[in-house]
C-alpha cells in the first residue's frame, strides 16, 4: 500500500471518498493527558488506487490543500479495535471525555497510538467498517513456509523434521479420536 507522508497529499490518480466526518483525535503520548491537546478534526478516508487508501485529517470540513494537518499511514496499522476498555489509558479517556466505550476507536500504528472519539456509536461503527475494509484490501505478502518453519500442533513434542512430518500425518488421520481422548484425560485430571 502506498504510504502518505504526514504533510503531503497522497497522489495516484482518481481518489474515491470512502468515509468522512469529525472525530476527536488523541495527541502524541507526551501530551496525552492534556485534554487541551485533544483536537476535533475532520477526517477523510480516500481510496487512492485499487489497493491503497489514505486517512487524512484537516482542521475543518472545508478542505483546502494548505489545511491538511496530517495523515495516518494505514499501511503501518498493526492493531485496530472498538471499545478499547482494556487499554491502560481507557480510564483517563472515559473520565475526561465522559464518552461511552462504544464511541471510541483505537489504532496502533508503528510510531504512535491513536484514540479516535465519535459523537455516537453509529458514527464510530461506520468509521470502523470503512477502515476495516481499507485495511483488509491492502496487499499482503505471503510468507514461504520454508522461511518460517513448519506449523505443528503444540501438543506434539518437537522432533526432527522427518519425524515431525510423520507425526503430523498420523495426527491428522487420528485427530478426532485423539482430541476426544485428550479432552477426557484433561477433564479427569482436573486441567
Amino acid at each position: 500500500m502506498a504510504s502518505c507522508d504526514s504533510r503531503e497529499l497522497c497522489t495516484g490518480g482518481k481518489e474515491e471518498e470512502l468515509c468522512a466526518g469529525y472525530l476527536y483525535k488523541s495527541p502524541p503520548a507526551k501530551h496525552f493527558k492534556s485534554q487541551k491537546s485533544w483536537k476535533r478534526r475532520f477526517f477523510l478516508l480516500l481510496k487512492t488506487s485499487e489497493a491503497a487508501c489514505c486517512l487524512r485529517y484537516y482542521a475543518s470540513g472545508e478542505m483546502k490543500k494548505h489545511e491538511l494537518l496530517g495523515t495516518i499511514d494505514l499501511s503501518q496499522v498493526s492493531l485496530m479495535c472498538l471499545c478499547p476498555e482494556t487499554h491502560s489509558m481507557w480510564k483517563w479517556v472515559h473520565t475526561n471525555f465522559r464518552c461511552s466505550a462504544s464511541c471510541v476507536l483505537f489504532m496502533k500504528v508503528v510510531d504512535r497510538d491513536y484514540f479516535l472519539i465519535a459523537e455516537s456509536s453509529c458514527d464510530i461503527d461506520r468509521w470502523f467498517s470503512a477502515l476495516f475494509d481499507a485495511l483488509n484490501n491492502r496487499p499482503h505478502r505471503l510468507h514461504d513456509p520454508k522461511e518460517f518453519g513448519r506449523i505443528r500442533d503444540i501438543g506434539i513434542p518437537s522432533c526432527s523434521s522427518n519425524t515431525n512430518q510423520h507425526i503430523e500425518s498420523d495426527h491428522k488421520e487420528d485427530g478426532k479420536a485423539e482430541d476426544e481422548e485428550d479432552t477426557k484425560q484433561r477433564f479427569n485430571s482436573g486441567i
